[in-house]
Order: structure tokens, then C-alpha cells, then sequence
């Protein structure tokens, strides 16, 4: 792979969660997550360029719920990329990563930086 093109850094930490799909409710465990997209163990029935939503259910009544894309599949594991969510859902993701994190002064100055490129006309691309 080449030069690093990811804006959001990575923390290690483990969450249980469900993807659902097509109906089904899939259980998964992240590996790796960040405000931009997670990593989840291997999962055959997760297959790239699929949509999802993502729920992490945090306490009886607090579930955090997350449009992702499939972006990648293979025995190494899911990759998926956070597409949208609300901003209570935004609060509760970016306190799973600052608290997993080393160094979680860090996570909020990436905040300074969108996460993708505007192109001209000021959508993203």
C-alpha cells in the first residue's frame, strides 16, 4: 500500500456491535475503530461494497446507530466506512475512540480537519 491517506487515526479496542443487512442482524467485534470507519473480525456473510448500518449498543438504553459501507472483506477481517449518523451517535463514537485512545488530545485536533477532500463547487468528492 502506499502513502498513508488516512485522516482519522486508528485505536485498538474491542466493541461488540451488529451489522445489519439485508434483515439479517450480524453479530461482529471491532478490532480497530476510529471516527471514520472500524475493523471488525473476519465475517463471510459481510461482503465489500455492501451498505449496512452499524449499532453498538452502549447500555440498555443507549444504542449507537451508523450508515457504513463495506469497504473491504478478507480472512484478515471487515473494514467499513461511516457514511452518516446523528450527532448524539457522533458524541457517543467519539468518546469510544478518545477514551481507547493514548492520546485523545489528539483525536479532537483531527476534528480541525475534514475527513475528506471539498472539491470546487464544496461537496465532497
Amino acid at each position: 500500500m502506499g502513502a498513508e491517506k488516512r485522516r482519522r487515526s486508528r485505536v485498538c479496542a474491542q466493541f461488540d456491535a451488529y451489522v445489519y443487512i439485508d434483515g439479517e442482524k450480524i453479530p461482529v467485534s471491532t478490532q480497530n475503530i476510529s471516527l471514520k470507519g472500524a475493523l471488525f473480525c473476519p465475517e463471510p456473510r459481510l461482503a465489500a461494497g455492501r451498505d449496512c448500518t452499524l449499532v453498538f449498543g452502549l447500555a440498555k438504553d443507549i444504542k449507537v446507530r451508523l450508515k457504513a459501507t463495506i469497504v473491504r472483506s478478507s480472512d484478515e477481517g471487515v473494514a467499513i466506512d461511516f457514511e452518516s449518523m446523528d450527532e448524539s451517535a457522533f458524541f457517543h463514537l467519539r468518546n469510544m475512540v478518545r477514551y481507547s485512545s493514548e492520546d485523545a488530545d489528539l483525536i479532537d485536533k483531527e476534528l480541525e480537519v475534514p475527513a475528506f477532500d471539498l472539491d470546487t463547487e464544496g461537496g465532497a468528492s
